[in-house]
């Protein structure tokens, strides 16, 4: 299902707040699993590839970089 703009905004807001608040960095699995149990109740349609697709923008728009770049994670900071 596709998300509406604003849907989109709070998802990528809380992704934002939750990288603020871990300044030596995040694990990508653990920031998915963190932003979706925050919006869960506002966006209910939101689901794991909604969020992990927004990542990259995130990254980007924000100034982000990674840490560390593995197969199967990375770190965000």
């Amino acid at each position: 299902m596709k998300l509406t703009y604003n849907e989109k905004r709070n998802i990528e807001n809380d992704m934002v707040n939750v990288i603020n608040r871990n300044p030596k960095g995040i694990n990508t699995r653990t920031l998915i699993s963190q932003v979706l149990n925050n919006v869960s109740a506002s966006v209910p349609n939101a689901n794991r590839h909604h969020v992990s697709g927004m990542i990259a923008w995130v990254i980007d728009a924000y100034n982000f970089s990674f840490i560390v770049r593995t197969l199967g994670y990375s770190v965000i900071a």
